[in-house]
């Protein structure tokens, strides 16, 4: 079961009606998990970010070089996690031991506010590296 809190009174009254449930499940020898957490980034943030990735893609170059929309999200979530203070993930040999493969934060994984930092991270971005968003 998954619950969106929103306030105190609402939490309280929400484990008010689950002690119950929750006591005859482990009474009956049932094991349980709970886990709370922040709030997943929404829809409509993946969306704005997406797009402003794609007009990265479209007008920057790193290295010389143009990259997917798909390689400038990688790029930019390592710079965002690195200034946001958050595990930048780490570059490891791959299984076969033939090239590198990086592993770490994945925006999947951004809560609603690292959501909304990360498209303020954009903005900055564009704006310092000469790039029009739409």
């Amino acid at each position: 079961m998954i619950y969106k809190l929103e306030n105190s009174k609402q939490a309280h009254a929400l484990i008010l009606t689950l002690w119950e449930k929750i006591k005859t499940a482990l009474d009956n020898g049932k094991r349980l998990t709970i886990e709370v957490k922040p709030e997943s980034k929404t829809r409509d943030q993946e969306e704005k970010y997406h797009a402003m990735i794609a007009d990265i893609a479209e007008q920057a170059q790193h290295q010389g070089a143009r990259w997917s929309a798909e390689d400038w999200k990688r790029l930019l979530l390592h710079e965002f996690a690195k200034q946001a203070n958050l595990p930048q993930g780490r570059i490891v040999a791959s299984l076969d031991g033939t090239g590198i493969v990086q592993l770490g934060l994945q925006s999947k994984k951004l809560t609603k506010e690292q959501g909304s930092e990360f498209i303020e991270f954009l903005f900055a971005w564009a704006a310092q590296n000469g790039v029009d968003l739409t």
